[in-house]
């Protein structure tokens, strides 16, 4: 715990949930605004509403779980440090450059295609790669977790951020896109400033990160040549491939449906009314063409990832087994904050006492604010944690007080970017949890470290807001 404040930090958070229970009234929105008396969570809910959280969100511990089991067996290769070794040859006295290029893909990579968690995949490379370039873990953690900030800010065509409350809203992927794309370019370049302003001044603490960097490697064949690299290179590239495809909205945000009608015509093809495809595939897949992925495809593309890795790398059963073990125990603690983390959100959703505090803020003007609507989104993706249970939480209370729709692009707009930002510093952001716990880094010195970034996206934000409402 004195190692580690952001186990504290966060029980001091869910236990802070569970007083605004006992204090705040409750207040919803249901065909009208709804207040009643307190409804406050009892001493056995503090304990079931972290298993409910097991129950409902477990599915996150599992892929984070399979992501560390993937890179202890894609380290046994010895491919994995080839390629970080490269990477840095390449990169090393243009590191500039390196940041650039990784805060970007990373970004767009949020931005078109709704990346948070299942963005964990490349983050042991990211780790690496910053680690061996001679950066410490805040280095990491602030490329790592502002990229994802600056991503869901400028959301361009992400399903599970722009398109959830464009749905709720009745808005349009393309509305204000030049706004959205400005404050992703400039929250870009922000975060390679800041990076490189730490690296200038000098702030960068070094410590022992052995066990963060891949191992040297040789796996042979049976004539004693070095096995190849390229099949591993082939299998990582292929994932990302798939993950990329699989969360792109092809139908919603560019209109196209050919994946949907492939996907329909396999799973419907049937000899002799036996649809073969359907059978061998799964019910789970079902409903879930490309487009419509999440993390339960990505646990299974990545567990048969591993299963072709330990094949041609010759990795024994036992050996897979314990490397599976060891992988999944880098990533234990991480996986065990960002599902309990949800506690705040069970506790908030059957306890709703947030609309209590932000009714009052919201109603101190008539109509539409950029001020109060932005204080009030980023305080509800505190609690709400996800951005699905935020849009259903304020949206319908927000759209009650403010009645012209020609506003509701500029109020979706503030609304990722308020999550975007919540995501960088709530002490309940399940992205930020598990990155802090992974690389062992205190919650009061990444605050420490983030508060300016923090501060000049805000600020160039809400000047977003103020141009597009006098326009």
């Amino acid at each position: 715990m004195k190692k580690n404040n952001t186990l504290k930090v966060l029980l001091i958070a869910i236990l802070f949930t569970f007083l605004l229970t006992w204090i705040l009234p409750i207040t919803y929105f249901n065909s009208g605004l709804q207040t009643d008396v307190r409804y406050p969570a009892g001493i056995f809910d503090i304990f079931s509403y972290p298993m409910l959280t097991l129950y409902y969100f477990g599915s996150t511990a599992i892929y984070v779980l399979v992501v560390g089991a993937f890179y202890e067996v894609f380290n046994k290769t010895g491919v994995f440090r080839k390629i970080v070794d490269k990477l840095v040859k390449l990169f090393k006295g243009h590191e500039l450059w390196f940041f650039v290029a990784i805060v970007t893909l990373l970004s767009l990579l949020v931005a078109f295609c709704g990346f948070s968690i299942e963005l964990f995949f490349v983050l042991p490379m990211v780790v690496a790669l910053v680690l061996a370039l001679g950066y410490d873990k805040i280095t990491v953690a602030l490329t790592f977790v502002g990229s994802i900030t600056v991503g869901f800010a400028g959301s361009l065509f992400a399903k599970e951020i722009t398109g959830t409350y464009a749905e709720a809203l009745t808005t349009k992927y393309t509305d204000l896109i030049w706004f959205k794309l400005g404050i992703l370019v400039v929250g870009i370049a922000l975060l390679v400033f800041n990076i490189m302003w730490r690296i200038k001044k000098k702030e960068i603490t070094k410590s022992d990160d052995r066990e963060y960097l891949p191992e040297k490697v040789e796996v042979k064949t049976k004539k004693g040549k070095v096995k190849k690299s390229w099949p591993a290179i082939v299998i990582f590239d292929l994932i990302l491939i798939l993950m990329i495809m699989g969360m792109l909205d092809f139908s919603g945000a560019f209109n196209v449906s050919i994946f949907e009608t492939f996907h329909n015509n396999v799973m419907n093809f049937a000899i002799k009314d036996y649809t073969i495809f359907a059978k061998i595939l799964g019910s789970s897949l079902q409903n879930a063409s490309l487009g419509s992925w999440g993390t339960n495809e990505f646990v299974a593309i990545m567990i048969l990832a591993t299963i072709i890795l330990a094949i041609i790398y010759r990795i024994k059963l036992n050996d897979l087994f314990d490397d599976y073990k060891e992988g999944a125990k880098k990533f234990a603690l991480s996986a065990f904050l960002m599902v309990i983390v949800y506690t705040v959100l069970i506790t908030t959703s059957n306890h709703p006492f947030v609309l209590t505090i932000l009714k009052p803020l919201m109603e101190i003007t008539n109509g539409f604010n950029s001020v109060t609507l932005s204080i009030s989104m980023f305080i509800a993706s505190i609690f709400n944690i996800d951005v699905y249970y935020t849009s259903s939480a304020m949206l319908p209370y927000v759209t009650s007080i403010i009645t012209d729709t020609s506003i509701y692009p500029l109020v979706e707009f503030i609304c990722q970017v308020m999550h975007g930002l919540a995501i960088l510093i709530a002490p309940t952001s399940v992205v930020l949890l598990g990155v802090l716990a992974f690389l062992k880094v205190n919650y009061t010195e990444w605050i420490k470290n983030i508060w300016k970034f923090f501060l000049e996206l805000f600020l160039f934000a809400f000047v977003l807001f103020i141009i597009i409402n006098l326009i």
